[in-house]
């Protein structure tokens, strides 16, 4: 028996080496979850939210918030998902906000109730932001982020025929507020140019419509709009419009009511649903 344990231990203590200290696939932290954050805005917008969660395959626990975080309810929904991550063994959550803009009520709303901003997104309705035990860690959202050009550029082409005699616009939905409108903007801007490089457009420019803003400044905006893309007409190029929504269900099928009679082309597709997301969602944690 003892010679038997004796010819078998060096490969045996080979075999416990190469367990121990050999390299193992890189994955996040046993302590890491991750919080998605997403608009509520029906079922079949959120299902399509959630398929992008699931498509990325991260490698820990997360849940999806759906909501404004503008009312108690959704206040106390957003501190059970904080809760839920931490019973989990989370000391680190990492927050993914799914927006196209850093710049809205909702996105300082976020960061209010978890505690990385002191002034409240919704300051007409006051709420104490959540408990929590674990470091947030608090991401960008999509603005004007590579996975975003490559995307619109895909939308375009599906409406292109002539890239050199084409002028785009970029729709967005836009906030409500001047200051965040004039930021958001500049996210287009950013946007815009890169497209128009890659693409070989005429021109590329964006616009936000500004849905949910008084009746007196989204009628100004509409307005814009369609002067735009009757002045590409009239200057004898082709106008593309595309708009920069995160999932169906939004204003898409809105824009083409507001610009009736115009002649131009409309891709109505938004950025979901598309695999790009589920990698960039990815590719926010470590």
């Amino acid at each position: 028996m003892g010679h038997s344990i004796r010819r078998w231990w060096p490969a045996l203590l080979a075999a416990l080496c190469t367990a121990i200290w050999a390299p193992r696939p890189a994955a996040a932290d046993s302590d890491t979850a991750v919080l998605i954050l997403a608009h509520g805005s029906g079922s079949s917008w959120q299902k399509t939210i959630r398929r992008a969660a699931k498509g990325a395959d991260l490698p820990c626990p997360y849940r999806v918030f759906f909501g404004m975080g503008d009312t108690l309810a959704e206040r106390n929904e957003l501190q059970e998902d904080v809760r839920d991550l931490e019973d989990k063994g989370a000391h680190t959550i990492i927050v993914i906000p799914m927006l196209v803009s850093s710049y809205s009520e909702a996105a300082r709303q976020w960061r209010y109730l978890l505690g990385m901003d002191v002034q409240a997104g919704f300051i007409n309705n006051p709420l104490f932001p959540v408990e929590k035990h674990a470091v947030i860690r608090y991401g960008e959202p999509l603005n004007d982020s590579a996975v975003v050009v490559e995307i619109l550029l895909d939308r375009t082409q599906e409406i292109s025929s002539d890239p050199a005699k084409e002028s785009v616009v970029i729709v967005s939905n836009g906030p409500n507020d001047d200051a965040d409108n004039a930021r958001w903007l500049q996210i287009l801007a950013s946007l815009s140019a890169r497209l128009r490089e890659r693409g070989g457009f005429y021109s590329v420019e964006g616009a936000s419509l500004r849905d949910e803003a008084p009746v007196a400044v989204r009628r100004q905006s509409v307005e814009m709009l369609r002067r735009r893309i009757e002045a590409i007409g009239n200057a004898g190029r082709r106008p593309l419009v595309v708009s920069l929504l995160l999932a169906p269900g939004g204003i898409e099928h809105k824009l083409g009511l507001e610009l009736r009679g115009l002649n131009y082309a409309f891709n109505t597709k938004t950025l979901l649903p598309d695999a790009r997301i589920s990698d960039w969602i990815r590719s926010q944690v470590p």
